[in-house]
């Protein structure tokens, strides 16, 4: 190989390497920008998720409070019925033991 031959590719391999170098840190900035965004998108929908769960935990707690009121307020009517009327209270209980016995007797045959 002659000189100035090996001087023209000495001087291409430079421009390569000049070219190859600037597209590597064009890609490392685009992959840092997309590395950005995706953590901030992350963030945003930790932030969205857990707004959602406490609003979903609110609502589920005011419907436990309130389910939790009504079954003390049919447990004090159904304490002072049985208080009012004991002879009823007993053969109402009787008979729900009797069909809860039927019906699980049922279905171990």
């Amino acid at each position: 190989m002659t000189t100035q031959t090996a001087s023209a590719a000495t001087v291409r391999a430079r421009k390569i390497d000049r070219v190859a170098n600037g597209l590597a840190k064009q890609a490392d900035r685009k992959i840092s920008n997309l590395a950005d965004r995706a953590e901030s998108a992350a963030k945003r929908a930790e932030v969205v998720l857990h707004d959602g769960v406490e609003a979903l935990r609110s609502h589920t707690q005011a419907y436990a409070d309130a389910a939790a009121q009504k079954f003390d307020s049919a447990k004090t009517v159904a304490r002072d019925k049985v208080r009012e009327r004991p002879l009823t209270g007993l053969l109402a209980a009787a008979g729900v033991g009797l069909l809860l016995g039927m019906l699980i007797g049922s279905r171990r045959r």
